[in-house]
This record gives structure tokens, sequence and C-alpha cells, in this order.
């Protein structure tokens, strides 16, 4: 691999902000245009946002391409993973401003909610024969049903709150 010395190139300047084109990256190593494109589109190369004509971030392009190759031939691609952590972030921020705005709840909290009301249902129910029984003495049938059936109707209001 010999160098041609009328190539070089000497940088007079921050090397963190030097811009090439892309065919020159492409170039350097060893890749099609099209395929520099793709890692354009995964944010691997990394635009230059201020040149007009496509030129890419040399630096920093070469670091994520070279961090990319090093993730892939672990098993573990740094971009996909970098991608599902922002993703849980930005699901966890948006859980919070809803649960904040009254749209969500927490699980247990409503949980305990539920079993609390269920335990006073259940309380409710349980004293109905001792709350109603001097008061059915001696009626019908149908009268018992009709007492009983009201009682009942007044515990279901109270669970679902509407007292």
């Amino acid at each position: 691999m010999g160098m041609d010395v009328d190539k070089i190139v000497k940088v007079a300047g921050e090397i963190r902000l030097m811009a090439v084109t892309q065919k020159q990256m492409a170039g350097a190593l060893n890749l099609s245009a099209t395929r520099i494109n793709e890692l354009c589109d995964e944010k691997i190369i990394v635009r230059d946002e201020f040149a007009r004509n496509g030129q890419v971030m040399l630096f920093e392009s070469l670091r994520n391409y070279f961090q990319s190759k090093k993730s892939t031939d672990e098993g573990v691609n740094y971009w996909t993973e970098k991608a599902r952590h922002e993703k849980a972030k930005r699901e966890l921020a948006e859980l919070k401003l809803q649960k904040e705005r009254g749209e969500v709840y927490d699980a247990a909290e409503y949980e305990n909610a539920l079993l609390e009301s269920l335990a006073a249902f259940k309380t409710t129910l349980t004293g109905l024969g001792h709350k109603l029984a001097r008061q059915l003495e001696g009626k019908t049938a149908a009268e018992i049903c009709d007492v009983i059936d009201a009682e009942i109707d007044i515990a279901l209001k109270e669970l679902s709150g509407d007292e």
C-alpha cells in the first residue's frame, strides 16, 4: 500500500471540523456511493449541515463507522442499541407526562383502590343479613325480595360511585 506523495493533504485547522465529499469517503472506506448514502440515512456517516454539496464530516463519520463495525463484529450494533435506549427514554417521558395529566394511572395505585372498593362492597353485602333481619320478619316472599333487591342496588351504586 504505497502512498502517492502528490495526494497528501495537510490540514491547517481543526481536523474534527474537516468535511470531505461522499465520493472521497466512499473511496477511503472502500464502499460504494450507495452504501455511503445508506450510512448517511442511518446517521453513521454524518452530513455537514452547513455544506450545500453533500459533504460529510470526516472525523465524526469515521469514528461512527468504525464504532458500528466493531459493534457489529461483536454481535451487538451500537446504533441499534442506542436507538432502543432513546425510544425507551421517550416512552418513559411520554408516560410520565400522561400520568401528570391524569390520562394514565399507576397500576399499583389502581389495584389498591380497586381492592379497597371491593373490600368495602364485601363488608356491605355480608352485613345485609344482620341489617335486614328484623325488617323482614313477617313479610311475604315478594316483599322480602323487594327489600333485598333495593339494598343490593344501594350497595352497587356505592361501589360504582353513584351514591
